[in-house]
C-alpha cells in the first residue's frame, strides 16, 4: 500500500475521531452547562476552553489531509470526493469561526451566568456542525473502502 492509501487511512481515522468528539460534545458536555451555577459558569467555561485546545490538533491535520490528498489522489478516487471532502471542511470551519465560536463566547460573557437563550441557539444548531463532520468521516470511510477495492482487484 502507498502513500496515498496511507494518507486517506489517516484522514478516514482523523474523520471518526473527530465525529465523535464533536458528537461527544454535543451529547455529553453542551447538556452539562446548564447545570453549573451562575456564579461558576464564566470560570468553569474558560477552564473547558483551554481544556479544548488540543482537540483542534485532529481537526487541523484532518484538514491538510484533505488538501495533500488533492495533490496525491490514491488510485480508483474520483476527484470530486475529494473536494466535497474539503468543501465540507471548509463550510464547517467557516460556520464555527462566523457562528458557533463567537455563540459560545458570548455564553459566559454575562455575569448571572449561562445566557440560556444562547444556550438553546447552540444546542439547536450545533447539531448541524455534528453533521458536518459525520458526513466527512462517511465520505472518507466509503473513499478507503471504494479504492481498497479496486485497488485488490487491480
Amino acid at each position: 500500500m502507498g502513500k496515498a492509501w496511507w494518507l486517506l487511512f489517516l484522514a478516514v481515522s482523523l474523520g471518526g475521531w473527530n465525529a465523535g468528539i464533536v458528537w461527544f460534545t454535543q451529547i455529553a458536555i453542551y447538556p452539562l452547562w446548564p447545570l453549573v451555577g451562575p456564579h461558576e459558569f464564566h470560570d468553569y467555561h474558560l477552564a473547558w476552553w483551554h481544556d479544548m485546545w488540543p482537540s483542534f490538533g485532529p481537526v487541523i491535520a484532518m484538514f491538510v489531509c484533505s488538501i495533500v490528498l488533492l495533490y496525491m489522489r490514491p488510485h480508483g478516487i474520483p476527484v470530486w470526493v475529494l473536494w466535497t471532502g474539503l468543501l465540507l471542511q471548509i463550510t464547517v470551519h467557516i460556520l464555527t469561526a462566523l457562528f458557533w465560536a463567537p455563540l459560545q463566547a458570548e455564553l459566559a460573557m454575562t455575569s448571572g451566568g449561562i445566557s440560556f437563550a444562547k444556550y438553546h441557539i447552540l444546542i439547536s444548531t450545533h447539531w448541524l456542525r455534528v453533521g458536518f463532520f459525520f458526513a466527512y468521516a462517511i465520505l472518507m470511510t466509503w473513499s478507503l473502502q471504494n479504492f481498497t477495492v479496486r485497488h485488490w482487484e487491480v
